[in-house]
Formats: structure tokens, C-alpha cells, sequence
């Protein structure tokens, strides 16, 4: 008996530790969210939202936000990040039709068939499970597109649809699936970003189902980007990329974009100094030499390496042929390295050089006016 209040306390003690877990927990997901309403295409954040929503049990809401964080990833060219969320989601629910169907999509456009049809058939068998016969149908007929053995499959369709006949299918209807599918991928990154991101997935190619294994096993840790898989496949890229390019061709504006691209790719990722070694090459180019020292001071200022970016920065303002976009983005850029200097006056200054060219650039109206609330103006 005495040992009972040992026994009490003890219990206490754990459901007190884990409310304070829980109510951490809970905060830290509240953190992550207002992140990802000022910047809903950090993939990080989101990455590690949906870890911390699953690991608290809540499993729909944590599915969610890994589909959102693969769509970003498939948008912006990442697909071997997206096909290893994909597969993360799989893991969770063997039965998510959309990550099935993505994956085979992923997969079909990169010419690995048996994959595709490996996750096609999944697909395939749920909607059958559910009582959806043209859904089911439909993704027969995929198969049968790429698949090396077709008498199987045209076999299983005239048994399970034997009403259907192949040469009934509609040449307009694969224009309204593909059109379908593919204006829905690059939707937002062609509207918003264009040019910013690479394929990866084209680069890579061949590579892919190397990498897939290491993807797979790293997604759980995102702290450590480099533990998913990035790193690696860029050092893929890389490769691949040196080993199709002409070494006597310097001024193949391919090759400079590459490294540009690179740079970015490792700056959207949180990789600083992979990010500023790749803009070394990129800044001898005077084609992305602008653009690579925007980068280069938006990272150093991340870094905290402020005298560096006002470097970066006031470089790029001196530059010849310089667009008034750019000119706007280099002032904004600098008012924001000054405010982080708790220089309220020079900011202000580069603010309204570019306020009195673009009232409605960025949210630099109320920059100004939230410096100004803190400044005696003369």
C-alpha cells in the first residue's frame, strides 16, 4: 500500500508532462500556420507542419498538408521531392487515391512505365472498391497506353467493361486529360514564377528510381534538408548536367541559367552555403549577374550577415542597363537590410526612392508608414 502514492505521483507527473507537451505542441502548430499565411510556399514549414500534426494524432489534417507541401514541390520542378511526400502519404494511407494517382502521373511522364502501372493498378483496385466504373475504366485505359503487355489489359477491360471498345475512344478526349493534367501542374508556378525553378525531374531523368530509396528514408527528419535526399540530388544533377554539356561552350546560356537555377533551388531550401557557392559561378555571367546579387543579399541578410547584403544590394543598384524592376527591388530589398540594422532612416530613405516610382510595389506603402510611425519627421 505504500507504494501507492509513489504510484500516484508518478501517474500525475506523466499526464502533466503531457499536457505541457501537448500544449507546446499546440503552439508550435499555431507558429507554423501564421508562417505559412505570410508565405504559403515554404515548403519547410509545411513539410514540418505535417509532421507535428501527425505525431498529435491528427492524421487528415496532416495529409493534407503533406499534399499541399507535394503539389508545391511538383509546381515549382521538385518531383523527386514530390514523389517522396507522395509516398510519405502512401505510408500513412496505403489508400489516398490522389497520391497514388500522382505518383503514377509522375512516373508515366517520366518514361518509368512499370512504376506508373504499379500505381495505376492501385488506383485502379480503389476505385473498383468504391463502385466508381468510369473513374475505373478510365484508368485501364492509361495502362493500356504504356503498358508492354497490352492483350492482359485489354483482356481485363472487355471482361470487366464488355460493352467497351477501344477504337471507340475519343483522340479529344486524351487532349482534354492531358491539357487537364498538365495545366493544373504548372498553374501556379506559370503565373507566378515562370522561370524561377528547373525540372528536376527532366534533368535527372534515369536517376530517379536511384534516388527514391534515400528520399523515402530521410522525409521523416526534416530539420536536416539534407537528409531527404537534397543534397544528393542535386549532386545528381550536377553530374548529370556537367556530363551532358559542351566544356567548350562558356557562353551557353543553358549552362548559366543552370547555375543560377542551382543557387535558387538551394536558397528556397534553406541551404545557404550551397546557395552561395553555386552564385559564385552564376555572378560571372552578366546575364544573371542581377538576379544572382538580389539572391545573394536576400541570403546573407537571412544569415545575418547584414554589412554583406547592403553589399550585394548596393552593388546591384550600380550595375549598368538595370530595369526599373529591378532598380525597385534592389531599394526594397535594401530598406528591408536596414530596418533589420535598426537604421529606421536610410530604410526610409530606400523605401520612398521606390515608393515615389511604384506606390504599389510589394507592401512598401506600409513600410513607410509603420517607420514612420516610429520616427520624428523633421
Amino acid at each position: 500500500m505504500a507504494l501507492l502514492p509513489v504510484f500516484f505521483k508518478r501517474f500525475k507527473d506523466l499526464f502533466f508532462a503531457k499536457k505541457e507537451t501537448d500544449s507546446t505542441a499546440a503552439t508550435t502548430i499555431d507558429i507554423y500556420r501564421h508562417q505559412l499565411a505570410e508565405n504559403s510556399k515554404n515548403f519547410r514549414i509545411r513539410i514540418k507542419l505535417a509532421e507535428l500534426l501527425l505525431t498529435t494524432g491528427k492524421r487528415e489534417e496532416a495529409i493534407n498538408e503533406y499534399s499541399t507541401a507535394a503539389r508545391l514541390y511538383l509546381d515549382h520542378g521538385f518531383s523527386p521531392m514530390a514523389i517522396a511526400v507522395y509516398k510519405k502519404i502512401i505510408k500513412i494511407d496505403p489508400e489516398h487515391v490522389d497520391a497514388n494517382l500522382q505518383l503514377a502521373r509522375i512516373y508515366k511522364g517520366e518514361n518509368l512505365f512499370a512504376d506508373a502501372i504499379t500505381y495505376y493498378q492501385q488506383v485502379f483496385e480503389l476505385y473498383q472498391r468504391d463502385d466508381r466504373p468510369n473513374e475505373a475504366l478510365g484508368i485501364l485505359e492509361k495502362i493500356l497506353e504504356i503498358a508492354p503487355d497490352k492483350e492482359k489489359f485489354r483482356r481485363m477491360i472487355h471482361r470487366l467493361f464488355p460493352d467497351f471498345h477501344e477504337a471507340e475512344k475519343s483522340v479529344y478526349s486524351d487532349i482534354i486529360v492531358a491539357d487537364h493534367s498538365e495545366k493544373n501542374a504548372n498553374l501556379e508556378v506559370n503565373a507566378a514564377e515562370g522561370e524561377d525553378f528547373f525540372d528536376l525531374s527532366a534533368e535527372l531523368s534515369g536517376e530517379l528510381n536511384i534516388l527514391n530509396d534515400d528520399l523515402d528514408q530521410g522525409i521523416s527528419d526534416i530539420d536536416n534538408e539534407e537528409e531527404i535526399g537534397v543534397e544528393q540530388i542535386f549532386q545528381a544533377l550536377k553530374k548529370t548536367f556537367v556530363e551532358g554539356t559542351d566544356k567548350n561552350s562558356e557562353n551557353d546560356i543553358n549552362q548559366q541559367k543552370f547555375h543560377y537555377n542551382m543557387a535558387l533551388a538551394y536558397s528556397e531550401l534553406g541551404m545557404a552555403e550551397q546557395a552561395l557557392e553555386e552564385s559564385n559561378t552564376s555572378l560571372q555571367f552578366a546575364s544573371f549577374r542581377v538576379p544572382t546579387l538580389l539572391l545573394r543579399g536576400k541570403i546573407f541578410r537571412e544569415t545575418g550577415d547584414l554589412q554583406e547584403s547592403l553589399s550585394q544590394f548596393q552593388q546591384g543598384i550600380r550595375e549598368r542597363g538595370l530595369r526599373r524592376q529591378d532598380f525597385l527591388s534592389f531599394k526594397y530589398e535594401l530598406g528591408l537590410t536596414f530596418k533589420q540594422m535598426d537604421d529606421p532612416l536610410r530604410a526610409l530613405e530606400s523605401f520612398r526612392e521606390a515608393y515615389s516610382i511604384d506606390p504599389e510595389f510589394e507592401n512598401i506603402a506600409e513600410e513607410i508608414s509603420s517607420l514612420e510611425e516610429g520616427i520624428e519627421i523633421l
